[in-house]
């Protein structure tokens, strides 16, 4: 996951805003205390909303307490105490981002490639580390980069068949260790399309790179056809309408606690992001709107 699932912070409330970022200050304290330094720099906020989802699905409550960052020692945050879920999302850090440097190496120029060498010796102990932790975990994103490699391998791929490998990655994380089969299918479900959304972001967003790197990117052959213009307006409603399912996934969902959090993402956040991604002259013509 690569950071476009994330609050839209003037719209949450401060208390709202207080618990979203004592959650993303857990994750990193964990990383830290389980792994390295390093691993913090891995983190997104992709996994405080999968961490956020995970604690607001469970009935025990998670205990949050004020707590000093060890980066700056004067200011205190709210930060979760061991929580399972909490080491969940940090080893889901670690697995999906050894996975990804595996992806920038092969994809890279040899300049880039010599940098992502030197982050692979530490990453490595790390991912086996979180491997041996969470086994089922790692089984999902290995068979999804799999099937991602088999995919992007082929001469003709639709946007669906490259969007979907990643969207059943997210769909198995979001509901790996639900017991409820019908809250199990929910959280499939929103998994599924929020997997989906994030990797059509991705080649939205990559596009021109790919295009000039000679790298493998979905939306390559719809610029060749009708141009990059066309391509924002296509690509803006093909994630929006993506955006839009999910949070019709996440009414259909049972939460505990966290709602307005959640909402924010999905509702406010996602469109934010993709607003981002367009830039300030494409939003028009992609008909992004705030009312997913």
């Amino acid at each position: 996951m690569l950071g476009y699932i994330k609050a839209c912070r003037p719209e949450l409330k401060p208390k709202e805003y207080e618990i979203y970022k004592g959650v993303y200050c857990s994750l990193c304290r964990n990383l830290g205390r389980r792994y390295s330094p390093f691993a913090q720099l891995l983190l997104s906020y992709d996994f405080s909303f999968l961490a956020l989802l995970r604690l607001a699905t469970v009935p025990e409550e998670p205990d949050f307490v004020p707590k000093r960052c060890p980066y700056n020692p004067l200011h205190k945050c709210p930060g979760c105490g061991k929580n399972a879920n909490i080491d969940f999302c940090a080893d889901a850090v670690i697995i999906i981002s050894y996975y990804k440097l595996l992806d920038n190496i092969q994809d890279s120029g040899f300049f880039k490639k010599i940098l992502y060498f030197l982050c692979y010796p530490p990453l490595a102990w790390m991912h086996r580390k979180a491997a041996r932790a969470a086994p089922r975990l790692e089984e999902i994103v290995w068979s999804s980069i799999q099937r991602q490699n088999q995919i992007e391998s082929r001469s003709a791929v639709s946007l669906d068949e490259a969007a979907d490998p990643s969207a059943e990655m997210i769909a198995g994380i979001f509901s790996l260790g639900e017991c409820d089969e019908a809250q199990k299918a929910r959280k499939r479900r929103l998994g599924y399309l929020l997997g989906r959304w994030v990797y059509l972001m991705d080649a939205l967003d990559d596009w021109e790179d790919d295009l000039k790197d000679g790298v493998f990117n979905p939306l390559k052959e719809k610029v060749a056809q009708s141009g990059p213009e066309a391509l924002s307006a296509y690509a803006g409603q093909t994630i929006t309408l993506t955006a839009g399912a999910a949070c019709e996934a996440l009414a259909q969902l049972r939460v505990a606690r966290f709602q307005g959090i959640l909402e924010n993402i999905l509702y406010d956040g996602l469109t934010d992001s993709l607003q981002t991604v367009l830039g300030p002259a494409k939003e028009g013509g992609a008909g992004v709107e705030k009312s997913i």
